[in-house]
């Protein structure tokens, strides 16, 4: 992202109040981890939020192009308070690259997840309207697409995998013809709800959601079943 001079975030008291309330919120929530700093940049056109250890970075005019009105500039900016500063919660996991797509998905997912709890919006509610009724059949594509995407599979085809990775996330602008974009948030927040129902503790699942390490591991545990009752 290009580095620009911040937007006077000052200018706009609901989305101060907004970012209180779900502070708030994540701290009642998680009251161990340090709340960051948001930083409101004119980027290049090409990320609406991005976040590491301490800081998020909203791109505005990303966030503008996506939802121009008012109202729904809002909604954007209350989903991104949430879901980045999840992402500077979490930890890298030791083992997402036995199987890329899905830690990717779960990273993903349990941002969207926490950030619904503590917002009180689905994420993207157009995205999962879509995607609610065909959740059989895409997480079918889904686990195929995670054996494309594996590691042993894109030694042989590259190509294969970067298809299969590109049709779940990273796509914004790309999605398949008649998709959504970023279907794979979608799924890896199911799997983490399911993840999340299955636990007697909680609180010891959201911080699952932020420390995990096997990707595989954390949909066994999950029994998730593309909406099916779990065997």
């Amino acid at each position: 992202m290009r580095d620009h001079a911040p937007v006077n975030f000052q200018t706009s008291g609901c989305a101060i109040a907004d970012l209180h309330a779900i502070y708030l919120a994540l701290h009642g929530l998680l009251p161990d981890e340090p709340l960051p700093q948001i930083y409101v940049v004119m980027g290049a056109g090409n990320s609406g939020g991005t976040a590491g250890p301490g800081a998020q970075v909203l791109g505005l005019e990303v966030l503008c192009s996506v939802d121009p009105d008012a109202a729904g500039f809002e909604r954007s900016l209350r989903r991104f308070f949430g879901h980045e500063t999840v992402h500077t919660f979490q930890h890298d996991p030791k083992n997402a690259d036995r199987s890329p797509l899905l830690a990717e998905a779960l990273t993903e997912g349990s941002a969207d997840f926490i950030a619904a709890l503590v917002t009180g919006q689905t994420p993207e509610p157009a995205r999962a309207a879509w995607a609610q009724p065909r959740e059989a059949e895409l997480w079918r594509m889904f686990r195929a697409d995670i054996l494309v995407a594996g590691p042993d599979a894109a030694k042989r085809s590259p190509s294969a995998a970067s298809a299969a990775t590109h049709r779940w996330v990273e796509n914004y602008g790309s999605a398949p013809p008649g998709w959504p974009y970023e279907v794979g948030y979608w799924i890896g927040m199911r799997v983490w709800q399911s993840y999340y129902d299955a636990a007697v503790d909680k609180h010891a699942a959201i911080r699952d959601m932020l420390t995990w390490d096997d990707p595989e591991l954390v949909l066994k545990k999950s029994r998730y079943a593309g909406g099916s009752p779990a065997p």
